[in-house]
């Protein structure tokens, strides 16, 4: 078992900035790794994430696939306790 610390909390924090933009498979791969492990997520992670999902607007437009993933991850984020 894989230790959770916070430089696998980074790691995360790191995989979804670079999914951000690709427009490829790994936008999905992504979200559903992160909201499939919300254990990783501390307040730290979720308030980072947050920050980083706010603009995805500038990134998609709304009616693209990735943007509706994205904004699923942010709710996701808003309603972890």
């Amino acid at each position: 078992m894989i230790e959770i610390n916070r430089d696998l909390r980074d790691i995360v924090i790191c995989a979804l900035r670079y999914s951000i933009g690709r427009k490829t498979y790994v936008t999905y791969a992504t979200c559903d790794f992160i909201m499939a492990n919300s254990r990783l997520i501390d307040e730290r992670v979720k308030n980072v994430m947050l920050k980083d999902l706010e603009d995805i607007e500038e990134y998609y437009d709304k009616d693209s696939c990735d943007y509706i993933k994205f904004v699923e991850l942010r709710e996701f984020l808003k309603n972890l306790d």
